[in-house]
């Protein structure tokens, strides 16, 4: 199963027989299987016609109109699939189970920022976090062995200590000095930037846990309320190391973001101007469209790698023996 992308600036996209058609400016684009999708999310402006929107909706697939950056509109789910279903599912989960899972997401997310401090130090300056790569690839190893969530948070703390500490040392030259996280207020240009990046991966992220049945206040690790989704939490983890924090790097690395220009000081705290928000959002929008190689090999957008870890996420509720897959940098 997949999820189609309709990400075009213009076009229309219709039903013929069991069989999607795109097209643009009265040229088929392409054509996929309803019976292989699971959702589809449109993105560009691109018309939908009400034959393939009745399609959708009997066959159960349904359809999520996002902006640019991820964030949802609205969307069209069948009547008859159930709300919040596969929750029960969910709260089924032995003790044990859900500590797989929290462990498999929390060494994903150390995993891809080692990767990110090595290809930060491919060329030069590697001397200078060489002992923090080495030691978060330990703490890796110790988080896949973790008895108990209090040792899996206790392992998360130190290797996200030294990972920023870092990190912090390779954009100290960018203008981006920063010894560790500050959440709330941010007090550094980076903290702004990975606090505005989670945000918007949160809510795209939360779009994709309703589409998938799932109940978003019910996690594995972290402790849910009615403020407080747990499971977004969970699953955002891995992916802030594998999508916001690469992109941030980026857009320094590259002077495209100055900690001078593109923010300000206001409430107490460090955040992004106007313009630096729309650089942002604009740079994310591009990056999440780029087509990477998927795990099973076939091409697809970056948000491919979200929804992925959704997916992944919900066979691991119906066979928690399976283990949960989560993406990670190469």
């Amino acid at each position: 199963m997949r999820s189609l992308y309709l990400m075009r600036s213009h076009g229309s996209a219709g039903i013929d027989g069991e069989q999607v058609v795109v097209s643009q400016g009265g040229e088929e684009l392409e054509r996929i299987r309803l019976p292989l999708l699971d959702q589809i999310l449109v993105m560009g402006n691109i018309q939908l016609s009400t034959p393939l929107v009745k399609a959708c909706l009997r066959r159960g697939v349904p359809i999520a109109y996002l902006s640019h950056q991820g964030w949802c509109l609205g969307r069209a789910h069948p009547i008859d699939a159930g709300y919040r279903h596969r929750s029960r599912y969910q709260l089924t989960l032995s003790e044990g189970e859900q500590l797989q899972a929290a462990i498999s997401l929390i060494a994903g997310k150390v995993g891809n920022g080692r990767v990110l401090l090595q290809r930060m130090t491919r060329r030069e300056r590697r001397d200078l976090v060489a002992s923090s790569i080495e030691r978060l690839g330990w703490h890796e190893q110790q988080i896949r062995r973790a008895g108990n969530s209090e040792r899996l948070r206790g392992l998360e703390g130190n290797a996200a200590q030294e990972y920023y500490r870092a990190l912090g040392l390779l954009l100290e030259a960018d203008g981006f000095q920063f010894m560790g996280r500050h959440r709330r207020p941010p007090t550094t240009p980076f903290d702004a930037l990975c606090g505005f990046g989670a945000g918007v991966l949160w809510n795209g992220l939360f779009t994709r846990v309703e589409l998938r049945g799932l109940d978003p206040y019910v996690g594995v690790l972290h402790v849910g309320s009615a403020r407080h989704p747990a499971l977004i939490s969970d699953l955002i983890e891995p992916l802030r190391t594998l999508l916001v924090d690469p992109l941030n790097v980026w857009l320094i690395r590259t002077r495209q973001l100055r900690a001078e220009d593109d923010f300000e000081h206001r409430d107490g705290g460090v955040y992004l101007t106007d313009q630096g928000r729309r650089l942002w959002l604009k740079a994310w929008a591009t990056r999440m469209a780029e087509p990477v190689t998927l795990a099973d090999g076939s091409p697809g957008p970056r948000w491919e790698l979200v929804d992925g870890l959704v997916r992944s996420f919900v066979r691991f509720v119906y066979a928690p023996v399976d283990g949960l897959n989560v993406p990670r940098r190469r």
